[in-house]
């Protein structure tokens, strides 16, 4: 799968998606402006078909509250920002869905894994 990350992440998490033998991607291979708001990033990485792994809440809300629709799969990490929680939460979220389903939002927090099918699915 190719990923980008993006937001508060740890190193850790590159780390854990190569473990699985993903290809993380960063925002600026985007060739986006600074600033460039969580629409334009999803409309983006769509374009190129990338997955998103983000801690940022905007980004998992983005496809919910303006006109983008991502075809692809967002990860959320929603927990506290330690090497160790995001390096685990990556590492559970793959041994329950080896497989990322397009056109949803995977809601990972501290104890379990939620997914929420995003609009236009």
């Amino acid at each position: 799968m190719q990923i980008l990350i993006h937001g508060p992440l740890t190193a850790a998490v590159a780390e854990a998606l190569h473990r699985r033998e993903h290809k993380v991607h960063e925002v600026s291979e985007l060739g986006l402006p600074a600033g460039a708001t969580a629409q334009e990033i999803l409309q983006a990485a769509g374009r190129r078909q990338w997955d998103v792994l983000t801690a940022d809440p905007e980004m998992a809300r983005a496809p919910f509250d303006g006109q983008v629709r991502f075809g692809r799969s967002i990860v959320f990490l929603e927990l506290p920002g330690g090497e160790v929680e995001q390096d685990d939460a990556v590492d559970r979220l793959f041994e329950r869905y080896p497989r990322l389903t397009p056109r949803r939002l995977y809601s990972v927090t501290a104890t379990r894994v939620k997914i929420r099918q995003l609009p236009g699915a």
